[in-house]
């Protein structure tokens, strides 16, 4: 009013109060992100996944760990890929790598954690993607029909830190050694 400017009547902006908090509500509400590591049941494994990626030179690396109920290291993995598109397709293919792993220790029953929402959300989908990452996802869906019981799920990145470690370990070990 002091510079003659234009103002929302209080009735208007009552209600641009109330429809800001009910979208916050719906938001935070919506994206809830359970919070810690959990422990599988009994006859499941953990799978954790996480990639690194150098954008840069286009390369990257991917990291998995298997534990069992108790929380206990099964095993773990990292794969190096000299051509990568992009972040979300190195995230994809850890995803692929990591059920390949459990595979190859005859599990049958297994959760997995990912701190990539992307490949959380096509995976809970049915894992179809217009992406670059398309067919690694279409491998993803034939892996992952090998398991009596398969699931994902989100999880934050503090709590991805081990898959997350040895991918980094494994792109900076490829990196120094083409330097």
């Amino acid at each position: 009013m002091v510079h003659e400017n234009t103002f929302q009547s209080p009735t208007r902006s009552a209600m641009s109060i109330v429809t800001l908090n009910m979208n916050y509500q719906k938001a935070s509400a919506s994206t809830k992100v359970r919070v810690g590591w959990k422990k599988p049941p009994e006859d499941f494994l953990m799978l954790n996944v996480d990639a690194s990626y150098n954008p840069d030179r286009g390369m990257g690396s991917t990291g998995a760990v298997i534990r069992d109920h108790t929380g206990s290291f099964v095993i773990a993995g990292a794969r190096f890929f000299e051509n990568i598109l992009d972040a979300p397709m190195a995230e994809t293919l850890a995803l692929r790598e990591g059920i390949i792993l459990a595979q190859q220790i005859g599990c049958s029953k297994l959760l997995i954690q990912s701190d990539c929402s992307e490949v959380v959300e096509t995976m809970k989908q049915g894992g179809f993607s217009a992406t670059a990452s398309a067919a690694i996802y279409e491998e993803c869906v034939q892996l992952w029909q090998e398991f009596t019981s398969i699931s994902i799920e989100h999880c934050n990145r503090e709590f991805n830190k081990v898959a997350h470690e040895i991918a980094r370990v494994a792109i900076q070990s490829k990196l120094s050694c083409k330097l």
